[in-house]
Protein backbone atom coordinates (compact mmCIF):
# COMPACT_ATOMS: atom_id res chain seq x y z
CA UNK A 1 0.00 0.00 0.00
CA UNK A 2 2.80 2.17 1.01
CA UNK A 3 4.43 1.48 -2.47
CA UNK A 4 1.21 2.60 -4.33
CA UNK A 5 0.80 6.12 -2.27
CA UNK A 6 -1.37 5.37 0.33
CA UNK A 7 -0.64 6.37 3.73
CA UNK A 8 -1.20 3.56 6.75
CA UNK A 9 -1.38 5.13 10.00
CA UNK A 10 -2.27 2.72 13.11
CA UNK A 11 -5.23 3.39 15.01
CA UNK A 12 -4.09 2.88 18.88
CA UNK A 13 -6.08 5.52 19.83
CA UNK A 14 -9.65 3.50 19.28
CA UNK A 15 -11.22 2.60 22.46
CA UNK A 16 -13.00 -0.81 22.98
CA UNK A 17 -10.63 -3.09 21.53
CA UNK A 18 -8.43 -5.20 23.13
CA UNK A 19 -7.21 -8.97 22.94
CA UNK A 20 -6.36 -10.88 25.69
CA UNK A 21 -2.59 -12.62 26.60
CA UNK A 22 -2.09 -16.09 26.30
CA UNK A 23 -2.83 -17.44 30.11
CA UNK A 24 0.95 -19.26 31.19
CA UNK A 25 4.27 -18.75 30.21
CA UNK A 26 3.82 -22.06 27.87
CA UNK A 27 1.29 -21.14 25.87
CA UNK A 28 3.02 -17.89 25.00
CA UNK A 29 5.79 -19.24 23.96
CA UNK A 30 4.08 -21.46 21.34
CA UNK A 31 2.36 -18.38 20.00
CA UNK A 32 5.91 -17.20 19.93
CA UNK A 33 7.44 -20.13 17.78
CA UNK A 34 4.44 -18.98 15.33
CA UNK A 35 5.35 -15.36 15.43
CA UNK A 36 9.27 -16.22 14.78
CA UNK A 37 8.58 -18.14 11.72
CA UNK A 38 6.48 -15.44 10.12
CA UNK A 39 8.80 -13.06 11.16
CA UNK A 40 11.97 -14.77 9.63
CA UNK A 41 9.59 -15.08 6.59
CA UNK A 42 9.17 -11.67 6.08
CA UNK A 43 13.03 -11.20 5.90
CA UNK A 44 11.98 -12.03 2.75
CA UNK A 45 10.44 -8.61 1.69
CA UNK A 46 13.26 -6.80 3.52
CA UNK A 47 15.37 -6.18 -0.19
CA UNK A 48 12.37 -5.93 -2.35
CA UNK A 49 12.43 -2.41 -4.25
CA UNK A 50 9.90 0.22 -3.71
CA UNK A 51 9.89 -0.23 0.24
CA UNK A 52 9.68 2.93 2.66
CA UNK A 53 12.57 2.67 4.96
CA UNK A 54 10.55 2.69 7.95
CA UNK A 55 8.95 -0.59 6.55
CA UNK A 56 12.67 -2.42 6.34
CA UNK A 57 13.21 -0.87 9.84
CA UNK A 58 10.00 -2.43 10.88
CA UNK A 59 11.12 -6.03 9.26
CA UNK A 60 14.27 -5.86 10.76
CA UNK A 61 12.75 -4.97 14.12
CA UNK A 62 10.58 -7.78 13.80
CA UNK A 63 13.46 -10.16 12.84
CA UNK A 64 16.07 -8.88 15.62
CA UNK A 65 13.19 -9.72 18.09
CA UNK A 66 13.96 -13.08 17.78
CA UNK A 67 17.24 -13.47 16.09
CA UNK A 68 18.98 -11.28 19.20
CA UNK A 69 18.34 -14.52 21.06
CA UNK A 70 21.01 -17.08 19.50
CA UNK A 71 23.21 -14.13 19.20
CA UNK A 72 22.55 -13.28 23.01
CA UNK A 73 23.42 -17.24 23.82
CA UNK A 74 26.52 -16.87 21.78
CA UNK A 75 28.03 -13.90 23.53
CA UNK A 76 27.21 -15.55 26.92
CA UNK A 77 29.08 -18.59 25.25
CA UNK A 78 31.88 -16.99 24.26
CA UNK A 79 32.43 -15.61 27.29
CA UNK A 80 31.90 -18.63 29.67
CA UNK A 81 34.66 -19.92 26.87
CA UNK A 82 37.03 -17.20 27.22
CA UNK A 83 37.45 -17.37 31.38
CA UNK A 84 37.66 -21.45 30.73
CA UNK A 85 40.48 -20.87 28.39
CA UNK A 86 41.87 -18.47 30.89
CA UNK A 87 41.90 -21.01 33.77
CA UNK A 88 43.11 -23.65 31.69
CA UNK A 89 45.78 -21.77 29.90
CA UNK A 90 46.31 -18.85 31.67
CA UNK A 91 47.10 -15.36 30.39
CA UNK A 92 49.54 -15.25 27.03
CA UNK A 93 51.62 -12.10 28.33
CA UNK A 94 54.52 -13.52 24.89
CA UNK A 95 52.87 -14.36 21.77
CA UNK A 96 55.96 -13.20 19.42
CA UNK A 97 59.45 -14.96 19.36
CA UNK A 98 61.60 -12.90 20.47
CA UNK A 99 59.72 -10.53 22.53
CA UNK A 100 61.27 -8.47 24.90
CA UNK A 101 57.84 -6.79 26.41
CA UNK A 102 54.67 -8.92 27.63
CA UNK A 103 51.33 -7.56 26.81
CA UNK A 104 49.45 -6.57 30.03
CA UNK A 105 46.11 -7.11 30.05
CA UNK A 106 44.08 -4.30 29.29
CA UNK A 107 40.53 -3.16 30.74
CA UNK A 108 38.38 -0.80 28.95
CA UNK A 109 36.11 0.22 31.85
CA UNK A 110 34.67 3.08 30.00
CA UNK A 111 33.57 1.13 27.35
CA UNK A 112 31.94 -1.64 29.51
CA UNK A 113 30.17 1.22 31.50
CA UNK A 114 28.79 2.66 27.73
CA UNK A 115 28.05 -1.02 26.66
CA UNK A 116 25.58 -1.50 30.18
CA UNK A 117 24.39 1.86 29.93
CA UNK A 118 23.29 1.62 26.19
CA UNK A 119 22.05 -2.06 27.28
CA UNK A 120 19.49 -0.20 30.15
CA UNK A 121 18.05 2.62 27.89
CA UNK A 122 17.33 0.17 25.08
CA UNK A 123 15.41 -2.59 28.01
CA UNK A 124 14.06 -0.10 30.66
CA UNK A 125 13.66 3.39 28.95
CA UNK A 126 10.41 2.31 26.90
CA UNK A 127 9.15 0.69 30.16
CA UNK A 128 9.83 3.97 32.64
CA UNK A 129 8.43 6.70 29.87
CA UNK A 130 5.02 4.51 29.94
CA UNK A 131 4.92 4.60 33.39
CA UNK A 132 5.40 8.17 33.08
CA UNK A 133 2.74 8.77 30.23
CA UNK A 134 0.23 6.92 32.39
CA UNK A 135 0.68 8.61 35.37
CA UNK A 136 0.84 12.25 33.36
CA UNK A 137 -1.88 11.67 31.91
CA UNK A 138 -3.60 10.10 35.09
CA UNK A 139 -3.43 6.71 36.81
CA UNK A 140 -6.75 5.94 38.45
CA UNK A 141 -8.01 3.90 35.95
CA UNK A 142 -4.73 1.72 35.80
CA UNK A 143 -4.63 1.38 39.98
CA UNK A 144 -3.18 4.34 40.85
CA UNK A 145 0.37 6.22 40.94
CA UNK A 146 0.94 3.53 43.77
CA UNK A 147 -0.24 0.77 41.82
CA UNK A 148 1.32 1.28 38.74
CA UNK A 149 4.63 1.98 40.32
CA UNK A 150 4.58 -1.01 42.23
CA UNK A 151 3.39 -2.78 38.93
CA UNK A 152 6.41 -1.23 36.70
CA UNK A 153 9.23 -2.50 39.10
CA UNK A 154 7.54 -6.46 39.72
CA UNK A 155 7.53 -6.21 35.81
CA UNK A 156 10.74 -5.25 35.08
CA UNK A 157 12.23 -7.78 38.09
CA UNK A 158 10.04 -10.37 36.64
CA UNK A 159 10.84 -9.30 32.89
CA UNK A 160 14.55 -9.94 33.76
CA UNK A 161 13.65 -13.34 35.25
CA UNK A 162 12.08 -14.45 32.06
CA UNK A 163 14.40 -12.89 29.72
CA UNK A 164 16.90 -16.20 29.73
CA UNK A 165 14.16 -17.99 29.51
CA UNK A 166 13.21 -16.69 26.48
CA UNK A 167 16.35 -16.99 25.31
CA UNK A 168 16.60 -20.33 25.20
CA UNK A 169 13.12 -20.42 23.99
CA UNK A 170 13.66 -18.07 21.12
CA UNK A 171 17.14 -19.85 20.03
CA UNK A 172 15.60 -22.79 19.79
CA UNK A 173 12.60 -21.51 17.72
CA UNK A 174 14.99 -19.44 15.03
CA UNK A 175 17.14 -22.59 14.53
CA UNK A 176 14.07 -24.69 13.52
CA UNK A 177 12.82 -22.25 11.40
CA UNK A 178 16.38 -21.58 9.46
CA UNK A 179 16.43 -25.68 9.43
CA UNK A 180 12.99 -26.24 7.57
CA UNK A 181 11.83 -27.97 10.81
CA UNK A 182 7.76 -28.08 10.73
CA UNK A 183 5.46 -27.79 13.70
CA UNK A 184 1.58 -27.98 13.88
CA UNK A 185 -0.08 -24.63 15.30
CA UNK A 186 -3.32 -24.00 16.57
CA UNK A 187 -4.67 -20.69 18.49
CA UNK A 188 -3.67 -20.29 22.50
CA UNK A 189 -6.38 -20.31 24.99
CA UNK A 190 -7.19 -17.13 26.24
CA UNK A 191 -9.17 -18.40 29.47
CA UNK A 192 -7.79 -19.39 32.76
CA UNK A 193 -5.43 -22.65 32.15
CA UNK A 194 -3.21 -23.00 34.53
CA UNK A 195 0.49 -24.56 33.85
CA UNK A 196 1.17 -27.79 35.63
CA UNK A 197 4.30 -28.94 37.78
CA UNK A 198 4.99 -31.86 35.20
CA UNK A 199 4.17 -29.60 32.35
CA UNK A 200 6.41 -26.95 33.77
CA UNK A 201 8.83 -29.87 33.97
CA UNK A 202 8.40 -31.15 30.82
CA UNK A 203 9.01 -27.92 28.65
CA UNK A 204 12.05 -26.18 31.29
CA UNK A 205 13.66 -29.22 32.69
CA UNK A 206 16.54 -29.27 30.25
CA UNK A 207 16.95 -25.47 30.79
CA UNK A 208 16.81 -25.29 34.65
CA UNK A 209 19.67 -28.62 34.35
CA UNK A 210 21.22 -27.23 31.66
CA UNK A 211 21.54 -23.74 34.06
CA UNK A 212 22.53 -25.33 37.23
CA UNK A 213 25.73 -27.13 35.55
CA UNK A 214 26.99 -23.73 33.91
CA UNK A 215 26.73 -22.30 37.29
CA UNK A 216 28.80 -25.08 39.14
CA UNK A 217 30.98 -25.89 35.99
CA UNK A 218 31.92 -21.74 36.34
CA UNK A 219 32.19 -21.78 39.81
CA UNK A 220 34.48 -24.56 39.66
CA UNK A 221 37.03 -22.72 37.47
CA UNK A 222 36.58 -19.20 38.40
CA UNK A 223 34.34 -18.75 41.21
CA UNK A 224 33.99 -14.54 40.82
CA UNK A 225 32.90 -15.13 37.74
CA UNK A 226 29.85 -16.70 38.67
CA UNK A 227 28.39 -13.73 39.95
CA UNK A 228 28.38 -12.27 36.21
CA UNK A 229 26.22 -14.85 35.53
CA UNK A 230 24.16 -15.22 38.36
CA UNK A 231 20.95 -13.44 36.53
CA UNK A 232 21.32 -15.47 33.93
CA UNK A 233 21.70 -19.32 35.30
CA UNK A 234 19.87 -18.33 38.42
CA UNK A 235 16.62 -17.16 36.49
CA UNK A 236 17.13 -20.83 34.52
CA UNK A 237 17.06 -22.51 37.61
CA UNK A 238 14.19 -21.25 38.82
CA UNK A 239 12.44 -21.35 35.35
CA UNK A 240 9.91 -24.15 36.54
CA UNK A 241 8.77 -22.43 39.58
CA UNK A 242 8.26 -19.19 38.09
CA UNK A 243 6.19 -20.95 34.52
CA UNK A 244 3.83 -22.51 37.48
CA UNK A 245 3.12 -19.77 39.98
CA UNK A 246 3.15 -16.90 37.36
CA UNK A 247 0.24 -19.10 35.81
CA UNK A 248 -1.84 -19.23 38.79
CA UNK A 249 -4.91 -17.68 38.41
CA UNK A 250 -5.58 -17.39 42.42
CA UNK A 251 -2.04 -14.95 42.55
CA UNK A 252 -3.72 -12.87 39.49
CA UNK A 253 -6.93 -11.95 41.01
CA UNK A 254 -4.94 -11.05 44.44
CA UNK A 255 -2.80 -8.47 42.49
CA UNK A 256 -5.89 -7.24 40.68
CA UNK A 257 -7.51 -6.66 44.15
CA UNK A 258 -4.26 -4.70 45.13
CA UNK A 259 -5.16 -2.93 42.31
CA UNK A 260 -1.61 -4.24 40.67
CA UNK A 261 -1.37 -4.86 36.95
CA UNK A 262 -4.67 -3.20 36.01
CA UNK A 263 -6.04 -1.92 32.75
CA UNK A 264 -8.98 0.57 31.70
CA UNK A 265 -10.67 -2.28 30.74
CA UNK A 266 -11.16 -3.79 34.29
CA UNK A 267 -10.99 -0.51 36.55
CA UNK A 268 -13.87 0.77 33.89
CA UNK A 269 -15.53 -2.33 31.60
CA UNK A 270 -16.53 -1.50 28.39
CA UNK A 271 -20.26 -1.05 27.90
CA UNK A 272 -20.17 -4.27 26.01
CA UNK A 273 -18.85 -6.75 28.43
CA UNK A 274 -21.31 -5.03 31.54
CA UNK A 275 -23.85 -5.26 29.09
CA UNK A 276 -22.88 -9.25 28.66
CA UNK A 277 -21.97 -9.73 32.11
CA UNK A 278 -26.01 -8.28 32.91
CA UNK A 279 -27.56 -10.76 30.56
CA UNK A 280 -25.28 -13.39 31.58
CA UNK A 281 -26.15 -12.25 35.45
CA UNK A 282 -30.14 -12.73 34.19
CA UNK A 283 -30.16 -15.59 32.18
CA UNK A 284 -28.24 -17.70 35.12
CA UNK A 285 -25.57 -20.12 34.79
CA UNK A 286 -24.19 -20.88 31.17
CA UNK A 287 -25.20 -23.54 29.34
CA UNK A 288 -22.90 -26.59 29.36
CA UNK A 289 -21.46 -29.28 26.95
CA UNK A 290 -24.00 -31.44 28.15
CA UNK A 291 -26.79 -29.08 27.40
CA UNK A 292 -25.86 -28.68 24.40
CA UNK A 293 -26.40 -32.55 23.44
CA UNK A 294 -29.63 -33.34 25.38
CA UNK A 295 -31.57 -30.41 25.59
CA UNK A 296 -33.43 -29.56 22.87
CA UNK A 297 -33.39 -25.70 21.96
CA UNK A 298 -29.42 -25.47 23.49
CA UNK A 299 -28.55 -28.15 20.67
CA UNK A 300 -30.35 -26.26 17.92
CA UNK A 301 -28.70 -23.12 18.90
CA UNK A 302 -25.38 -24.61 19.20
CA UNK A 303 -25.80 -25.89 15.87
CA UNK A 304 -27.21 -22.82 14.20
CA UNK A 305 -23.73 -20.73 15.71
CA UNK A 306 -21.59 -23.79 14.74
CA UNK A 307 -19.11 -22.83 11.81
CA UNK A 308 -21.24 -24.11 8.58
CA UNK A 309 -19.64 -27.67 6.95
CA UNK A 310 -20.75 -29.31 3.69
CA UNK A 311 -23.27 -32.16 4.44
CA UNK A 312 -21.28 -34.22 2.02
CA UNK A 313 -17.68 -34.52 3.78
CA UNK A 314 -15.34 -37.04 2.81
CA UNK A 315 -15.61 -41.27 3.42
CA UNK A 316 -13.48 -40.58 5.89
CA UNK A 317 -14.44 -37.90 7.65
CA UNK A 318 -18.15 -39.32 8.33
CA UNK A 319 -16.08 -42.49 9.53
CA UNK A 320 -14.65 -40.64 12.03
CA UNK A 321 -17.31 -38.56 13.14
CA UNK A 322 -19.53 -41.95 13.43
CA UNK A 323 -17.10 -43.38 15.45
CA UNK A 324 -16.61 -40.26 17.59
CA UNK A 325 -20.64 -40.37 17.66
CA UNK A 326 -20.65 -44.04 18.73
CA UNK A 327 -18.16 -43.48 21.44
CA UNK A 328 -19.43 -40.47 23.29
CA UNK A 329 -23.12 -42.09 22.96
CA UNK A 330 -21.19 -45.18 25.09
CA UNK A 331 -18.58 -43.81 27.38
CA UNK A 332 -21.09 -40.83 28.53
CA UNK A 333 -20.49 -37.25 28.76
CA UNK A 334 -17.49 -37.76 31.60
CA UNK A 335 -15.84 -39.98 29.34
CA UNK A 336 -15.14 -37.10 26.42
CA UNK A 337 -12.01 -34.65 27.03
CA UNK A 338 -12.25 -31.18 25.90
CA UNK A 339 -10.31 -31.92 22.50
CA UNK A 340 -13.53 -34.22 21.76
CA UNK A 341 -15.92 -31.67 23.05
CA UNK A 342 -14.22 -28.80 20.63
CA UNK A 343 -15.37 -31.41 18.40
CA UNK A 344 -18.69 -32.16 18.35
CA UNK A 345 -19.28 -27.94 19.22
CA UNK A 346 -17.11 -27.23 16.11
CA UNK A 347 -19.52 -29.58 14.04
CA UNK A 348 -23.16 -28.77 13.75
CA UNK A 349 -23.94 -32.25 11.92
CA UNK A 350 -21.74 -34.41 14.46
CA UNK A 351 -23.46 -32.12 17.64
CA UNK A 352 -27.38 -32.89 16.06
CA UNK A 353 -26.21 -36.70 15.29
CA UNK A 354 -24.99 -37.09 18.84
CA UNK A 355 -28.59 -35.37 20.19
CA UNK A 356 -30.83 -37.80 18.74
CA UNK A 357 -28.56 -40.93 19.53
CA UNK A 358 -28.57 -40.24 23.05
CA UNK A 359 -31.86 -39.04 23.10
CA UNK A 360 -33.73 -42.72 21.35
CA UNK A 361 -30.47 -44.88 21.79
CA UNK A 362 -31.35 -47.77 24.35
CA UNK A 363 -27.61 -48.14 24.13
CA UNK A 364 -27.11 -44.47 25.25
CA UNK A 365 -24.93 -44.23 28.41
CA UNK A 366 -27.10 -43.34 31.48
CA UNK A 367 -25.57 -40.42 32.65
CA UNK A 368 -26.85 -39.17 29.07
CA UNK A 369 -30.78 -39.34 30.59
CA UNK A 370 -29.67 -38.40 34.49
CA UNK A 371 -28.27 -35.11 32.72
CA UNK A 372 -31.70 -34.58 30.44
CA UNK A 373 -33.76 -35.48 33.93
CA UNK A 374 -32.02 -32.69 35.47
CA UNK A 375 -32.57 -30.21 33.13
CA UNK A 376 -36.34 -30.80 32.65
CA UNK A 377 -36.44 -30.58 37.02
CA UNK A 378 -34.42 -27.65 36.74
CA UNK A 379 -36.98 -25.71 33.71
CA UNK A 380 -39.53 -27.11 35.78
CA UNK A 381 -38.72 -25.38 39.37
CA UNK A 382 -37.52 -22.11 36.74
CA UNK A 383 -41.05 -22.32 35.82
Amino acid sequence: MRRAGWKVWMAYDLPGSYEEMPPNLVDELKRDRRWCQGNLINLRVFLREGLHPAHRALFMTGVMAYVSAPLWLLSLGLSTTFIVLQTVIGPQYFVQPRQLFPIWPQWDVQSAIGFAAATATVLFLPKLLGAVLVVGRGARRFGGVAGVTLSVLIELLFSALLAPVRMLFHSQFVIAALTGLRFHWKSPPREDAETTWREAARRHGVHTVLGAAWAVGVYWLEPWYVWWLAPVVGALVLSIPMSVYSSRVSLGRRLGRGRLFLIPEETEPPAELRVARAHAARAGAAPRFVDAVVDRAVNAMACAVAAPRTTRAAPGVQAARARAIAAAVKGGPESLTDQQKLFFLGDPTALAQLHEQVSTSPAAHPSWSAARVADSTGLREAS
